[in-house]
């Protein structure tokens, strides 16, 4: 079969999950023998190119995006976002046209030259592309946030599932004046556009779910396929020379947090933890607003050690007993919980959005409410009665090996 992912990023350009998971179902196909193209911006030229190996064609194509992606316009954005959210929020919208305009036009160009039988949208500039296209091809979005339903792109109300971009709610989630009804009605107008598709690809159940009832869709329009590991996410070192490698105690029982160091992911939790258990020693990977917390810490059992990148990061996961997952928010996947569970740790994590599903998917962790008494208690029930990993951890990296097949499942 012929496919063509069409992905506002592509590896090495990437802003999370969504690449990654994308750069293994491409080299998966083309290692099963289809013939992949991947149709995405050039960011890092000022010209087109195109990356060739077997089986699968990168065509990186010129754009003036590559502009907005420097360091002075990403500092504007965010002093914008810190100081008026409406106003970040209406600018982000028109980025949002222009680029889905952008990646519209180049997928017809090289429709009207080859043919395909999968058009697959990877997100929401993709999916807003792709919709409006007409083609003989088979089309297929993949939701993995709510972007098509909330401007946060997580339905997230402090901490809250949100009802929605009503004007009301607007107001309330960001402050917003004479701007609300504006930016309700933009939201709403992308709610429509999952009807120019054959195929929906939900990354949880708890995301199908979410479509499913706000957009009053049927259960089976929407397939549930979960995030992969890659090999590279994967330590291929034993616990104890992970431990030395990084330079951690091999006789301390270790837990670790990897991700953004907010309030939403429940960073603001460790230290509390740390000082309910001085026994135990916390280790903290990431970086974000709370980051100053972590760096002028004085306890004893927290150890802050930056950003890793995965590369790295994988040696924590395999160096950890546990792996604490406290979101407050309400998570689409959660690719920590696999990468953590891929490399044996195991993962204690909140009981909001696709956390749950994820891990008792997998098999290999617990379910807590995310604050301090609740998971430090499943903390101390872990090592009181360690739980094996390893049918877990095996589980996850099969069915990363199968990932591609499970997609072609999905689309026929």
């Amino acid at each position: 079969m012929r496919f063509l992912f069409v992905s506002e990023y592509y590896p090495p350009m990437h802003m999370g999950g969504a690449e990654i998971s994308l750069k293994l179902l491409v080299e998966g196909l083309a290692r099963f023998g289809h013939d992949v193209t991947v149709l995405t911006p050039n960011y890092g030229s000022p010209k087109t190119s195109v990356e060739e190996t077997k089986n699968l064609r990168v065509i990186r194509f010129k754009s003036p995006r590559r502009l907005l992606f420097r360091e002075r316009a990403r500092s504007v954005s965010s002093e914008t976002y810190k100081g008026n959210k409406p106003l970040f929020y209406l600018q982000l919208g028109q980025y949002v046209r222009f680029s889905s305009a952008e990646l519209r036009r180049r997928t017809v160009e090289l429709l009207r030259r080859e043919d395909f039988d999968v058009v697959h949208a990877n997100n929401l500039e993709s999916i807003l592309a792709v919709s409006q296209i007409e083609t003989k091809a088979l089309k297929v979005a993949h939701l993995r946030d709510f972007a098509l339903l909330c401007w946060n792109r997580g339905l997230n109300n402090g901490g809250a599932l949100c009802p929605g971009c009503s004007t009301d709610e607007v107001r309330r989630c960001m402050g917003a004046g004479l701007t609300a009804p504006l930016l309700s009605y933009q939201i709403h107008l992308r709610r429509d556009v999952l009807k120019g598709f054959d195929v929906l690809v939900a990354i949880s159940g708890f995301v199908k779910g979410q479509f499913l009832r706000r957009l009053n869709l049927k259960s089976a329009d929407v397939g549930v396929l979960y995030n992969p590991v890659g090999a590279d996410a994967v330590s291929e070192l034993s616990k104890e020379g992970a431990r030395r490698l990084l330079g951690l105690p091999e006789e301390k029982r270790v837990v670790l947090f990897a991700g953004t160091l907010s309030e939403m992911k429940g960073a603001h939790l460790i230290p509390l933890l740390a000082e309910r258990l001085p026994e135990y020693l916390f280790v903290v990977v990431g970086t974000g607003p709370l980051r100053g917390v972590f760096e002028s810490s004085r306890l004893p059992n927290l150890l802050y050690v930056g950003y890793k990148p995965l590369k790295i990061l994988r040696h924590y996961y395999r160096a950890s007993d546990v792996l604490v997952v406290p979101s407050l928010w309400h998570e689409p996947f959660g690719r920590v919980v696999v990468e953590g569970i891929a490399n044996g740790s195991f993962v204690i994590g909140s009981n909001r959005g696709a956390i749950p599903e994820v891990i008792r998917w997998a098999g290999g962790g617990a379910v807590v409410e995310p604050e301090v008494e609740s998971i430090a208690s499943a903390i101390e029930s872990y090592f009181e009665s360690p739980v094996p990993v390893e049918r877990a951890s095996r589980r996850v990296v099969r069915y990363s090996e199968e990932y591609p097949r499970e997609f072609l499942k999905l689309v026929g």
